[in-house]
């Protein structure tokens, strides 16, 4: 009798824990799944991203090709150096970690820097060398390569329903044996990419790349993590955490400074805004803004007033523009910083503001970072008057100042005495050495409004 109360009153118990174990596992698979779920949306929107993204940079570097204006050729290649920088932060978005891919991140950051460098110089002064236009065409063939490459990965996702989540587990698996189609398309690139013959990239990028390596130690701050990166982009960007949905990835090998790619997307928008932080300090190097641009409401003045008020906000200090263009509603600003009233032009950073709102939608701080420092300058050795002799007596010297600036061979710091002039109704920059009195540099400005005015 007391056995068969006993059971009476532990079944209705063990058969309600029963269930309750049942609801629990249940609830908990499906939040296992909802979690799996949404990073397999995640990679896939990756992946068509840098499709998307290689796709349009191999037709922006055959464009570059083609083009015989500067005009045209700045647009084309600044739309080369987002492009690959989009691609770059696609690829930290992969599950690739486990994976060598550090030739393919390389190439990319190249082609950027080297899109960059040449997309802010002047080019009807310094119009594209034979070695310069080979580069890009060697860049357009490889770029073709891994964009046939990637629509085959793409192609072979889409017909046999592939999971990136699958990727993950192929590439911690020890099993040599393991088939993955992605991690086989992606060892081919990246094998692809080995195998590209060296490109010239020019003095400039070696010069960068050196600097680089020279003083990525002197980035001040300590280790920052990922959650570090997420809050010094926010930061920049003058965003709430509860306003964005914000991911976190890191670069990869291929970066010549250790960084987090953060990509961030406001509530309410489709654009993302993608960010390079460094693991050390937890420093924003660029800023990338994929929203498109509107109907043109601001002038150019307006424009540089929003750029000098943004360095202001994100604690840039006193710094003047050294450079002015525009293409495609949206102006672009190269700034430096002024010590001792000489311009540090070594020290410059850059921004683009759209033309539709002032929002800042590119920006791009690797020179500042790596080169910016308190310097010991010296007092210059000629006076101005001095200096003004030095200059060709056909062209009528406007206004000088003192500028520091990199040594066309060797790259070193040079101060200088640059001096505004005019010659048959151009202007033109003429940078006389301050100490010994050689002529360093002329450079044709492109309109009338030269760098006299941007006080």
């Amino acid at each position: 009798m007391v056995y068969g109360a006993t059971a009476r009153v532990l079944l209705p118990i063990a058969l309600v824990a029963l269930v309750g174990a049942g609801m629990w596992g249940y609830q908990e698979h499906n939040e296992k799944n909802s979690v799996l779920i949404k990073a397999e949306n995640s990679y896939q929107r990756a992946f068509h991203d840098l499709t998307y993204h290689i796709d349009k940079l191999h037709d922006e570097l055959g464009k570059s090709l083609v083009v015989n204006s500067r005009r045209q050729m700045t647009p084309t290649l600044t739309n080369v150096w987002r492009l690959a920088y989009a691609a770059q932060s696609d690829v930290g978005q992969l599950p690739l970690t486990l994976m060598p891919f550090s030739n393919t991140e390389e190439m990319l950051s190249r082609v950027a820097d080297f899109s960059y460098r040449v997309a802010v110089r002047d080019l009807d002064k310094e119009p594209l060398s034979d070695k310069e236009y080979g580069t890009l065409k060697s860049l357009h063939k490889q770029a073709q390569d891994i964009q046939d490459q990637l629509r085959n990965v793409q192609a072979n996702v889409i017909d046999k329903q592939l999971r990136w989540m699958d990727v993950e587990t192929a590439l911690a698996s020890d099993d040599k044996k393991s088939d993955n189609t992605i991690v086989d398309g992606f060892q081919t690139i990246e094998k692809k990419v080995q195998e590209f013959p060296d490109l010239d990239w020019g003095v400039g990028i070696q010069s960068l790349d050196k600097k680089k390596q020279q003083r990525i130690q002197g980035i001040d701050g300590k280790p920052a993590t990922a959650e570090d990166a997420k809050k010094s982009a926010l930061e920049f960007l003058r965003i709430n955490a509860s306003d964005a949905k914000v991911e976190v990835d890191e670069n990869g090998k291929g970066q010549t400074y250790t960084a987090y790619s953060v990509r961030v997307i406001p509530n309410g928008q489709k654009a993302a805004i993608n960010l390079d932080v460094t693991k050390r300090g937890g420093k924003v190097v660029w800023m990338m803004n994929e929203r498109e641009i509107g109907e043109e409401k601001l002038d150019m003045k307006q424009a540089q007033e929003r750029g000098e008020e943004f360095l202001r906000k994100h604690g840039f200090g006193d710094m003047v523009v050294s450079e002015i263009d525009s293409y495609d509603r949206n102006a672009l600003f190269t700034f430096v910083p002024v010590q001792d009233g000489v311009r540090i032009y070594p020290d410059s950073v850059t921004i683009e503001i759209a033309l539709d709102n002032g929002e800042v939608t590119a920006f791009n701080s690797t020179e500042y970072l790596f080169n910016h420092k308190q310097r010991l300058l010296s007092k210059p050795r000629l006076s101005k008057e001095e200096a003004r002799k030095k200059v060709n007596p056909s062209v009528k010297v406007t206004s000088e100042r003192l500028a520091l600036i990199e040594g066309k061979n060797d790259g070193k710091e040079v101060l200088t005495w640059e001096l505004t002039g005019s010659f048959e109704g151009n202007s033109y920059m003429v940078y006389i050495n301050a100490m010994n009195g050689d002529e360093e540099e002329v450079v044709k400005m492109e309109t009338g409004t030269d760098r006299e005015n941007q006080q």
